[in-house]
């Protein structure tokens, strides 16, 4: 039966094979180039998006094939759900998958025990650096500072500022994310009580709504796509918020 396996196992790569080389040649690539189709997403992410999905079947069918040769399902999966992960970081970070395909692939890590001594204290660790340099930031524009805060704020319709907010209020952010980076602290540093990791949880719950967005003007799901803030929300906040989050997770899990 184990040659059943090998011959399985090799359908499925010549499968793979085929279905992304002529599917690039055959439809793919001529569809991409042809003129007169359009989605809301914009041209570029369009195409990106398309040619992704295709080619991630074929990662998937590759995966299964791993299978057959014998590894764990869990590990199998876990390397489709990073490597389709790192591909959507890379050329569509505005697309709300990739992380899920991260986090599937981080859990089936950890159910296989995979996960080294020092993966999660790391990753809660970014997590700590990103909050600190975001606290600075905030601080900074608190003080008076103006440089990039015109495009940390979402645009109106005629480009102004969505709202202006005052030194109060970047004092409070510096203030929420100074308790966030405690209680991560206190995570890495010691067992936590009940009261820390509901906190925790609970901040996890606020960026995990700030990632998936309001449907307008932020994180995944924002419909505008085309102002300096839009572009800066798929390109650094959105992902920043997604490191903070799973720095929260890690904590939790830890």
């Amino acid at each position: 039966m184990e040659g059943a396996a090998w011959v399985s196992a090799g359908v499925l790569g010549l499968i793979g094979f085929a279905h992304s080389f002529l599917g690039e040649r055959l439809v793919v690539g001529p569809l991409l180039a042809s003129e007169g189709w359009s989605l809301r997403l914009g041209r570029r992410p369009s195409e990106i998006l398309l040619r992704g999905a295709w080619h991630l079947t074929t990662l998937a069918w590759l995966g299964l094939a791993a299978v057959m040769c014998g590894a764990s399902p869990a590990l199998a999966m876990a390397g489709v759900c990073l490597v389709s992960g790192a591909a959507g970081l890379v050329w569509l970070r505005g697309h709300l998958a990739w992380p899920l395909f991260l986090l599937a692939g981080a859990a089936a890590l950890l159910h296989e025990g995979r996960v080294p001594a020092w993966g999660l204290p790391a990753v809660a660790s970014a997590a700590i650096v990103v909050a600190i340099a975001a606290a600075l930031l905030h601080a900074y524009w608190a003080a008076g500072g103006r440089r990039w805060f015109a495009a940390a704020v979402p645009a109106r319709e005629d480009g102004g500022p969505r709202f202006e907010p005052g030194p109060l209020a970047c004092l409070g952010v510096v203030a929420a994310l100074l308790a966030f980076v405690a209680l991560l602290s206190w995570s890495l540093l010691a067992t936590p009580p009940w009261w820390v990791r509901a906190a925790t949880g609970l901040a996890a719950v606020l960026l995990t709504a700030r990632a998936i967005g309001d449907g307008r003007q932020v994180g995944f799901t924002k419909r505008r796509r085309s102002t300096a803030f839009a572009r800066l929300d798929d390109r650094v906040y959105t992902p920043l918020m997604v490191t903070l989050l799973f720095g929260a997770l890690s904590a939790l899990v830890g």
